[in-house]
């Protein structure tokens, strides 16, 4: 069974989060089936998509007790997590950019790589994680940062399932459009790898939905949920 062409036919936005780090080589197949598709991403996320809900026990086994975070999309698994006591996290919309067409960028800044240096920044400024996670986050090179003025006004990056995020304006930087700017030179970046830009944008975040839509992102029809 070819799994990414088997994904890329039920819809490739949709199910971008599994189909590209199958591409990149990240992912770990546990269950390929079209009864649906469950990948471990880099030993810590499990990210699955059900199609037959005859399956949902066979699905369920790997994430009940599992200590991974867990990404699921739209489906009977979610009510049955809920209900085994997995904790909810949040919903997702999937934004795609689907264009081989690079940003064109502004000059008002330069783009470089965050280093050991910024850690402590990162750290103050950024909530959503733990400081070990954060940590791997910056030694794995993958966070870019703006800056102005000689000073670190924006930081952005890649989680290590394959999501655009942790992006971040300084406060002494904001409604200066340097997020945005930020985000295309990342998307930038990715395309020079050769990489499908992605992120997933919390279906409350009205702000960010309106920036992805901006950039020229596509959206999913599906939500994926959080859960761990």
């Amino acid at each position: 069974m070819d799994i990414v062409s088997f994904l890329q036919e039920k819809g490739e936005i949709t199910y971008i989060d599994l189909i590209e780090p199958l591409r990149e080589g990240t992912a770990e197949v546990l269950l390929a089936s079209e009864a649906g598709v469950l990948i471990r991403i880099n030993g810590n996320t499990l990210c699955s998509a059900l199609f037959d809900e005859c399956s949902l026990p066979d699905f369920a086994r790997h994430m009940i007790g599992s200590n991974h975070a867990i990404c699921v999309h739209d489906g009977p698994l979610v009510g049955y997590l809920k209900e085994k006591g997995l904790v909810y996290h949040l919903g997702c919309v999937q934004a795609v950019y689907t264009s081989k067409q690079k940003c064109t960028l502004s000059s008002q800044f330069s783009i470089q790589i965050v280093g050991p240096d910024d850690l402590n920044i990162v750290l103050e400024h950024y909530k959503h994680a733990d400081k070990e996670y954060i940590t791997d986050r910056v030694a794995s090179g993958c966070m870019r940062k703006a800056v102005v003025d000689g000073r670190l006004a924006a930081f952005i990056g890649r989680h290590a399932e394959g999501t655009i995020g942790m992006l971040q304006v300084l406060p002494d930087f904001r409604r200066r459009h340097i997020g945005e700017e930020l985000e295309k030179a990342y998307i930038n970046l990715l395309l020079e790898e050769g990489r499908t830009p992605y992120c997933h944008v919390d279906t409350n975040n009205a702000a960010s939905l309106a920036l992805q839509k901006k950039l020229g992102m596509s959206f999913s029809q599906e939500i994926v949920h959080w859960f761990n």
